[in-house]
């Protein structure tokens, strides 16, 4: 069994989903068609995927500047309201 974070927000006259664990998308009018749309998608990915072989790849994060425009689209480079550090740690 799978585990995905998924984000979901409304973009003009419709929702747009993401998948942060896969870097997959969808969209739809209502928060329930983005929602099927996005389950849709990530099926058609893992299905995929797995015909395959490449269940060690499937999960392949959305990229930190992907984050950042689907969560502040309309932020200019100035304008920096969030920041990724990367953090090496060994334990």
């Amino acid at each position: 069994m799978y585990s995905f974070t998924c984000l979901i927000k409304k973009e003009d006259n419709q929702y747009v989903s993401l998948c942060i664990d896969l870097d997959v998308a969808s969209c739809g009018y209502t928060k329930e068609e983005a929602i099927e749309g996005l389950k849709n998608a990530i099926d058609a990915y893992l299905e995929y995927m797995i015909s395959e072989g490449k269940e060690s790849e499937i999960y392949r994060p959305v990229p930190i500047d992907g984050l950042k425009e689907f969560l502040f689209p309309n932020q200019t480079e100035n304008e920096q309201l969030l920041n990724a550090v990367r953090l090496e740690y060994a334990t």
